[in-house]
């Protein structure tokens, strides 16, 4: 079972897999230096107040090996989830545990006398005693070192009598080595125990350092995440900002549409023949309403909206022919098939239809163009090509060109002035949005991977 030994950053942050493969180490180590030593147990405790105490890892030397077999240690009351610290503390007339003094005091047991043992637990449970000679040694660490912000005073787990553990220690205990020995093999102080303390104060700094890195690591988790969440918004807000930038585009665009409807006035003035977009519609609607109300169709009404829209539009020819096509044509042609139409009729707003695609064309149409002879043929090619496009990213560079055309054509250009200066300013704009995009890019991915590097925006 995978478990991370922690409780709002008070125990020890270690994944309960590598703190298994730690202490079996450790556990290893002392069996192979202690000739009389042959099972070992190793328990976490941890976090404050509750102090759960749970046996990590047991194992026990093969006689006729020397190997070490791992989980062959019989059931215990300290087995996942394990027991918490008011359940093995000492009380008034209760079981006394080892392990209780160990985590308690923060001080070794020994039982090298099991026949007075007054902490064993089978003893008092059942009146006999054992041959298990043992030893139990606290694992300690440096207060200072495990918590980043000491706890409160009232944090600390307290014993039967209401006063705090460890209160004036500066340890805390975060693990118990319990070493069992053969008969006669083991004595208080001896060398055996001194080396199994030595070795508690290597496995407190490997799982000190265990901790810290786990610490470590989740730190840099969080700020990355907090990091790729503040790009994200931030991406987002930027993201924001540029799209709606493009109503410059918009707004360029319908300047052109003003200038394009110019332009097919001007022809018009010079060709009173020309088709007008405005006049055929007017008269195809006149058409349309007499069969709305003999067949009171809302299809016909439909078409007319349709028809009418396209007259105020100024739209691009190919735009109009499409709208005329998707949008027109297939109305016109449901009404056809629901409504009994004399043939003359459907002849005559066809007839409509043919000249109204016509229309679309007029402003590009050259023998139109070449009888306007108050401009130059270079200033007639001008205002065809710009007239009948439309500016994008792609195209930023052409509006100095309009700007350009405005200045040279002599005419009189209703908002002239005032039209060129919206070019202007708006050229500006498109101009900047892409350098604020790259920049903001550039910025945010420096955000996103932690550079420090400065990013100017000049």
């Amino acid at each position: 079972m995978t478990q991370t030994i922690l409780n709002n950053g008070t125990g020890m942050r270690i994944s309960r897999e590598v703190l298994e493969s730690v202490c079996k180490k450790m556990i290893r180590m002392i069996l192979f230096c202690l000739p009389g030593a042959f099972r070992g147990t190793i328990y976490s405790v941890g976090p404050i107040p509750d102090l759960q105490t749970i046996r990590i890892a047991s194992g026990r030397r093969d006689a006729q090996t020397d190997e070490i077999i791992w989980g062959v240690a019989n059931p215990s009351d300290y087995d996942y989830p394990g027991k918490g610290w008011k359940v093995y503390r000492d009380r008034p007339g209760g079981i006394l545990e080892a392990m209780a003094w160990c985590v308690g005091t923060q001080k070794s047991w020994t039982a090298d006398d099991p026949e007075n043992n007054s902490r064993c637990v089978r003893k008092q449970l059942e009146g006999k005693a054992e041959d298990d000679y043992h030893h139990m040694e606290p694992v300690l660490v440096r207060k200072t070192d495990l918590w980043e912000k000491m706890p409160a005073e009232g944090a600390f787990p307290k014993d039967s009598s209401g006063w705090a553990i460890w209160q004036d220690s500066p340890y805390a205990t975060v693990a118990v080595i319990k070493i069992h020995f053969l008969p006669g093999t083991i004595n208080r102080g001896d060398r055996s125990t001194r080396i199994i303390k030595e070795l508690s104060r290597s496995l407190g700094t490997e799982m000190l350092s265990l901790h810290a890195r786990e610490v470590a690591l989740e730190k840099q988790k969080r700020l990355t995440e907090e990091r790729q969440h503040t790009c994200d918004n931030l991406a987002h807000d930027f993201r924001n900002v540029i799209t709606r930038t493009g109503f410059a585009y918009r707004a360029i665009n319908n300047e052109i549409s003003y200038l394009r409807e110019f332009w097919e006035n001007l022809i018009r003035h010079f060709n009173p023949e020309a088709l007008d977009k405005k006049k055929i519609v007017a008269e195809l609607n006149g058409v349309l309403k007499a069969l709305q109300q003999n067949d009171g169709s809302r299809e016909v009404f439909r078409l007319i909206l349709y028809l009418d829209q396209l007259k105020e539009s100024t739209l691009l020819p190919e735009q109009s022919a499409m709208w005329l096509r998707r949008k027109i044509k297939p109305l016109w042609q449901s009404i056809l098939s629901n409504s009994q139409i004399a043939a003359s009729l459907r002849e005559e707003v066809e007839g409509y239809f043919d000249k109204l695609a016509e229309s679309f064309y007029v402003g590009v149409n050259q023998k139109l163009i070449d009888n306007i002879d108050v401009l130059s043929d270079e200033l007639k090619q001008q205002w065809t090509e710009l007239a009948y496009k439309e500016i994008d990213g792609s195209t930023n560079g052409l509006v100095k060109d309009y700007v350009e055309l405005l200045d040279r054509t002599n005419i009189d250009i209703p908002h002239k002035r005032q039209t060129s200066k919206n070019f202007i300013y708006l050229k500006g704009l498109i101009e900047l949005v892409p350098h604020i995009e790259s920049k903001l890019n550039d910025c945010l991915e420096l955000l996103k991977n932690g550079s420090s590097s400065h990013q100017s925006f000049d």
